[in-house]
């Protein structure tokens, strides 16, 4: 007797299974995959320039490393897909702050002016500074 797989078992089965073979064990082809990018500590360029931001006291925030979140500069979880994760931070007053954007900064989450360098400025939005 063929054992049937549910829709639950497939998607966890999928990254081993030849392409032909997952056609056959569910009745369709792989889908086409762009082509898989590298991601540096610092993540891709998201825009280049800073987010000008006012942050309550006490409260807890999470600033998007990745650069991939649609959220800019707070993460949406867009981190999962590379293996990034936000850096969290709680303001201990209020005020306006100034977030990264290029996501170059060394002082994160906070922008150091590293947006206005060259490397950054040359650099396509969702990819990486060249080294």
């Amino acid at each position: 007797m063929p054992v049937m797989l549910t829709a639950a078992v497939v998607p966890k089965l999928r990254p081993a299974l030849r392409p032909g073979l997952l056609a056959q064990v569910t009745g369709r082809a792989l889908p086409q995959r762009e082509a898989v990018r590298q991601y540096t500590d610092k993540g891709v360029v998201a825009v280049k320039t800073p987010f000008k931001v006012q942050l309550g006291e006490g409260k807890l925030y999470a600033w998007c490393s990745c650069g991939l979140s649609k959220k800019q500069p707070f993460c949406d979880g867009a981190h999962k897909a590379v293996g990034m994760t936000p850096v969290r931070f709680k303001m201990e007053e209020s005020r306006e702050v100034w977030l990264c954007g290029c996501k170059q900064t060394n002082d994160r989450p906070f922008c150091d002016g590293t947006h206005k360098t060259d490397a950054v400025q040359n650099t396509e939005l969702g990819q990486n500074v060249a080294a």
